[in-house]
């Protein structure tokens, strides 16, 4: 995928005061900016300004900004609440870049300041990131805006760039057949998706997919019901014992190891599909690698629908690719109405990058960067973007398996039958 910079598709605009500039990137979506002095506050009406900008153009290129980490968070807050977001690392640890949490250190050098192995890993699961993706999909809260500024670039010509997919475009050129298939879709997100789909040869990330994949456990209280059912009634008394046995066992283990995984593995993203973007009023496709299943329906039976929209989604006529010329530069975006993914490439140097992000609700509460959007549907469900908590399932199934330990089941033995004939037999003789 080519950087879609040409003669043709650029433009220019100056709107406000102070005037900013914005030149077309692609003929849908996509402009540099100029005009942004990041050396004071922003002012307001800049900042509105920006806003509108995002509305239409959805990914917007500052170049050389000179931010630092301090200005750059405040930038963030003038724009909305900040996510603090620990997909990668350990909360609370502060990272090799000194933000303590405020910022996400994305960067391809560990916090010794060592370039990353390919097989480490954090490298590993950045991988993931080279698939198509909206940020945040996978949480209660997904990401509004998200910034990313590059600390100290890699080599020129060796790979770096970001390519962002034109999703509302692309729901536009769908079919109409397609949209009404589509408008009731609810997708179930989880950030371990895309980290399996980037790393599909990792055992060990294999391994967490299986473990903090829910689904399967929703079966385990209904098939404990029929144990204890034939528990009480007297059937298969040993094999019910052994079974609800192992079952309590194999819950119970991966609850534990469930609750040793970071959050961002557990959680779990419930949206709508086809959504309507407020700030621009059009339709979007909100999708992306993290997207695993289609409510209703079966990981097997969803997969070619996800496959087939994603394929159409990142056709070249909707991909801009954008190339890092400066450190210093920073990129926003709207997750609500673009993907994105990483490019990676043959660097050796280093790549410092942090990742600001900015939280769109579910509600109706304004915060001053993000914008919520909204679903096609008319159903009431579809007005916002569900989400099931991380540890909602669990802990029903924790309070599902303390009510069933306190049950008062007599125990029936289940040689008691032959006991009692054999009683029967000795009592008719004395």
């Amino acid at each position: 995928m080519a950087t879609m910079i040409t003669t043709a598709t650029t433009a220019t605009m100056t709107i406000g005061t102070p005037p900013l500039a914005f030149r077309r990137l692609h003929p849908t979506f996509g402009a540099d900016c100029e005009g942004v002095d990041f050396s004071q506050p922003v002012p307001d009406a800049v900042i509105e300004e920006l806003r509108a900008a995002m509305a239409t153009y959805g990914v917007l290129v500052f170049r050389a900004t000179k931010l630092d980490d301090a200005r750059h968070f405040a930038f963030a807050r003038q724009l909305g609440e900040p996510i603090v977001d620990n997909t990668v690392g350990k909360p609370g640890v502060p990272d090799r870049l000194g933000s303590r949490g405020k910022l996400m250190d994305v960067g391809n050098v560990d916090s010794k300041g060592r370039v990353l192995s390919p097989s480490s890993w954090r490298a590993q699961l950045f991988r993931g990131t080279r698939l198509f993706h909206v940020d945040g999909s996978f949480t209660q809260r997904r990401a509004g805006y998200s910034l990313l500024r590059a600390h100290k670039l890699p080599p020129k010509g060796t790979g770096g760039a970001t390519a962002f997919a034109d999703t509302r475009t692309a729901y536009a050129d769908l079919a109409e057949e397609t949209k009404a298939e589509i408008q009731n879709h609810v997708l179930w997100h989880s950030i371990m998706q895309s980290r399996y789909l980037g790393a599909p040869d990792n055992w060990l990330i294999r391994l967490v997919v299986a473990v903090s994949d829910l689904d399967d456990l929703r079966r385990i209280p209904y098939l404990m019901a029929v144990g204890l059912i034939a528990r009480v009634l007297g059937i298969w008394v040993d094999i019910v014992d052994i079974s609800l046995l192992l079952m309590f066992c194999f819950v119970l283990g991966r609850i534990l190891v469930l609750c040793w995984l970071p959050a961002a593995a557990r959680a779990r993203g419930r949206h709508q599909l086809a959504q309507l973007h407020k700030p621009s009023n059009r339709m979007n496709l909100y999708m992306g690698s993290h997207a695993y299943r289609i409510d209703g329906r079966s990981k097997a039976d969803s997969k070619p629908v996800i496959e087939a929209l994603m394929r159409h989604a990142s056709q070249d006529k909707y991909v801009l690719t954008v190339d890092w010329q400066n450190d210093g530069d920073m990129i926003m975006w709207d997750n609500t109405c673009v993907m994105h993914r990483s490019c990676g490439g043959s660097y050796q140097g280093r790549q410092n990058d942090e990742l600001c992000k900015f939280q769109d609700t579910i509600t109706c509460l304004h915060l001053s960067g993000c914008r919520h959007c909204t679903a096609a549907s008319s159903r009431p469900s579809s007005s916002t973007s569900l989400i099931l908590p991380e540890t909602s399932f669990q802990e029903a199934l924790m309070q599902s398996l303390k009510w069933i330990c306190r049950m008062p089941i007599r125990p029936i033995p289940s040689h008691s039958m032959a006991e009692n004939s054999a009683e029967q037999k000795e009592g008719k003789k004395a």
